[in-house]
């Protein structure tokens, strides 16, 4: 899990680089039709599939570590 949290945000990183690449060149040379491609259509489901996975895990992430805190800051109070 934690190698997978570790991965995703890199891989979010570069489909998104990825894109903004592919809609630059879209722009300038729009005969290339890059966005409306069979293979920019995989890649851009790829890309929202990570970033939804990272959002996710992201979450998941904060909730426990907010748990944890919570747990921390009672055990603590208990022994005053």
């Amino acid at each position: 899990m934690k190698r997978l949290a570790r991965i995703l945000p890199h891989a979010t990183i570069v489909m998104v680089g990825m894109f903004i690449f592919f809609w630059v060149l879209d722009i300038m040379n729009p005969t290339m039709n890059f966005i409306n491609r069979k293979a920019s259509n995989k890649l851009m489901i790829i890309m929202l599939v990570l970033s939804m996975v990272t959002a996710i895990m992201d979450i998941y992430h904060e909730r426990k570590c907010d748990r944890l805190k919570k747990l921390s800051e009672e055990s603590s109070d208990k022994g005053r």
